[in-house]
């Protein structure tokens, strides 16, 4: 084994030149000793010569031997120095960056050489040319034909550590209005052709803008993101100044519609703007900065451009926290019930009530719903929480009956428990373990969800009306109603938002829009709820127009499960619309 080791590190050190020389001379003196050796047996057979008499003296022979030794190595070292020129030679062309087959072929000596070379000539060129496919393929996004992710943020790691106060540098991360709504409407196919026209657009823009906001643009990397985002990062941007006009030149580019076979789809744009290093100085924070901003202007408004401050960082992480305190409430059940109830106009008895979500901390704090409300609807806890009120509230309105109180309890169903697909089993699991008769409850959706997944709504709700469930539209007449669309869903009740309620008494328009709700649903024989009614007269003109139902502080706040059964035993003795302060 070492003997092996040896040889491998002794022919591993030798030029081919010394071993060719080596393997000449072992074969020259092996040659001239095989010679010699015949030579004697000749002669002593035939010639009758003692084998021990030599041809020449022993000085003669070791001068031949020399002689050959010497012949044959140099022979053997001049024509494997030639062969190893070649092999360097070679060696060199393969190292050669360029190897496209531009050098003489023909210089190459040995014909197996000028064989081997041109396969590899054919094989990098191959090579090269995939390779250039992939890089490309790496780089660019196949949707929009513009740049990646990974190119954009090429770019920011190349030029960020050049940015300075005095010449920074920008990234604005943008994201279609309205694009999901687009591609309901022309499908899958041809909404990636409406987002190849908003980049083209995007491109063709920016190309455009000329003066102190086009030099801003130099060296700009426009790149296409996941799903329908945009960025566009400036090394050189110069100024806010610069960015905001090509911020405003973005947003009035899609203030045009776009033609799709046929079909004309409008499109905003909105984004978030973040400048380094003044507010960050990695492609990471960047990023998270610019869609922070760009957060913030879908929670303020439906679109737009807003650049980053730190407050949004304190906003971000105090809304984390919130969530990560919301995580926990939701492990340890903190979500209560409470109940308002809902008077019936005609007869002044209380008929439901609707279950109200509150949050109550383990160390009393109240927690507001229009804080943790939108928050759970964005991570997805709102469906966990749905499904702790709706038990919460199945189980209260199964004591009214047993007290025989006639009272129905109503519960919010929001979009995220819709999209779950679950929702049937759900509510009938809740039904069968707290023993409430299906016609006791009722589910209240938003008219928006009603508009927007009107298959689901049926689909969902079919099988629970057949079982004697109601159904409420909740805030009616405050989205974009598609009236035909909502005469034929399942509704059995319709909600007048407060908004129109507490306008009565200033805006004369209201009681118009209220009034043509009433007609409306009368004419489709459902019944209606006024929302927030909180005066005497606001109740007088909803009886007196054909209301069905009353609900808000005039009659009382909500109250928990405790509270609520004192009150209907009250109301259910006195029959009237109680104020509020008599309550609390």
């Amino acid at each position: 084994m070492k003997k092996k080791r040896f040889l491998s590190r002794l022919f591993g050190t030798m030029t081919i030149p010394a071993f060719a020389s080596l393997a000449a001379v072992g074969m020259a003196l092996a040659i001239f000793f095989m010679l010699l050796v015949i030579e004697l047996t000749y002669r002593a057979i035939f010639l009758d010569v003692h084998i021990s008499d030599l041809p020449n003296p022993p000085v003669v022979l070791v001068v031949e031997i020399i002689v050959a030794l010497a012949g044959a190595a140099g022979s053997a070292y001049l024509a494997a120095s030639k062969f190893r020129n070649s092999l360097e030679r070679f060696n060199d062309f393969l190292m050669d960056a360029r190897a496209d087959g531009a050098t003489d072929l023909e210089s190459m000596q040995f014909a197996e050489l000028r064989r081997l070379r041109a396969g590899v000539t054919r094989t990098v060129s191959k090579l090269r040319r995939e390779n250039a496919l992939l890089r490309e393929t790496a780089f660019i996004d196949p949707r929009t034909g513009l740049a990646n992710m990974i190119a954009i943020d090429k770019a920011i790691s190349e030029t960020l550590p050049q940015a300075s106060f005095e010449a920074p540098a920008a990234l604005i991360v943008l994201d279609l209005d309205r694009f999901s709504r687009a591609s309901e409407q022309l499908g899958s196919y041809a909404s990636e052709a409406l987002l190849a026209q908003a980049g083209q657009r995007l491109k063709d823009e920016l190309a455009g803008i000329a003066g102190p906001a086009g030099a801003a643009l130099r060296d700009a990397t426009l790149a296409a993101l996941q799903a329908d985002e945009f960025a566009v990062y400036m090394p050189t941007a110069g100024s806010r100044e610069h960015v905001a006009t090509i911020a405003r030149a973005i947003r009035q580019a899609f203030a045009a519609p776009f033609e799709l076979n046929g079909q004309t789809v409008s499109l905003g744009i909105s984004g978030g703007i973040v400048m380094a290093p003044e507010d960050a100085d990695s492609a990471q924070k960047l990023f998270r900065h610019a869609e922070l901003a760009l957060r913030l202007v879908r929670e303020e408004a439906t679109s737009g451009f807003r650049f980053f401050t730190p407050r949004l960082t304190r906003v971000a992480r105090g809304k984390y926290k919130l969530e990560d305190e919301l995580r926990e409430a939701v492990a340890n059940r903190e979500f209560k019930a409470v109940f308002q109830p809902k008077v019936d106009f005609k007869t002044g008895k209380v008929v439901g009530a609707e279950a109200l979500a509150r949050w109550r901390r383990h160390n009393g704090k109240i927690i507001s719903p229009a804080a943790f409300i939108p928050l759970a609807e964005e991570t997805g806890l709102i469906s966990q929480i749905g499904e702790q009120i709706l038990e919460a509230a199945c189980q209260s309105a199964r004591v009214w009956m047993k007290e025989g109180l006639d009272v129905s309890v109503a519960v919010n169903v929001s979009p995220r428990q819709f999209e779950r697909g679950n929702l049937t089993d759900t509510v009938m699991d809740v039904l069968k373990r707290t023993g409430l008769h299906p016609n006791r409850l009722e589910l209240e959706i938003t008219e928006s969800m009603a508009v927007e997944s009107p298959a689901k709504v049926a689909e969902v709700m079919g099988p629970l009306r057949m079982m004697g469930m109601k159904l409420a539209i909740d805030d009616f007449g405050t989205g974009h109603s598609n009236l035909s669309m909502l005469t034929q869903l399942p509704f059995d009740v319709f909600k007048i938002d407060r908004q129109f309620v507490s306008a009565l008494e200033g805006d004369k328009q209201a009681p118009a829009i209220v009034e043509m709700i009433l007609a409306m649903a009368e004419t489709l024989g459902l019944q209606t709820v006024a929302e927030g009614v909180e005066t005497e007269r606001q109740a007088d003109f909803l009886r007196r127009r054909g209301c069905t139902m009353g609900q808000g502080f005039l009659y009382s706040p909500g109250l928990p499960h405790g509270a609520f059964l004192d009150f209907l035993r009250a109301f259910r003795a006195n029959p009237q619309p109680l104020d509020t302060r008599k309550v609390s």
